[in-house]
């Protein structure tokens, strides 16, 4: 399914350029020489034409700087689900690490025993010659 080209914009520059709402709108998407990390992503035609909405409509100057502030807003949504999964953190990575050398443990018991029966085999095997 095509999508629909971005058109002109509303205003001659878009919202995010007006001084009285950069601040609040920087909060959640960055200056641009904040946002230094790129992000491939792949949208449903539905919330890329959401995002064609907010440059259509001269809120933002691109896709880019939408999804900026869109993902930045859910961050902030979810501010208490992200204090908690921090809480949980250095507990996860504890566990992670136990479980990492009981599986190292039982790697280097499990090639230890190999070896043994391989080489009773043998030994058994010159037996029998």
């Amino acid at each position: 399914m095509a999508r629909p080209k971005v058109r002109a914009y509303v205003a001659a520059v878009p919202l995010s350029e007006a001084p009285e709402l950069q601040g609040l709108l920087s909060k959640f998407c960055g200056l641009p020489d904040k946002r230094g990390n790129v992000v491939m992503m792949r949208l449903a035609d539905a919330a890329m034409a959401r995002l064609d909405q907010l440059v259509e409509a001269g809120l933002f100057g691109s896709r880019s700087e939408a999804a900026a502030f869109l993902v930045g807003a859910g961050i902030d949504a979810q501010s208490e689900l992200f204090t908690r999964i921090r809480k949980h953190s250095a507990e996860m990575k504890r566990i992670r690490q136990s479980l990492r050398q009981v599986a190292i443990e039982a790697l280097r018991s499990t090639s230890r025993s190999g070896a043994a029966r391989s080489t009773r085999r043998r030994s058994q095997e010159r037996d029998r010659q």
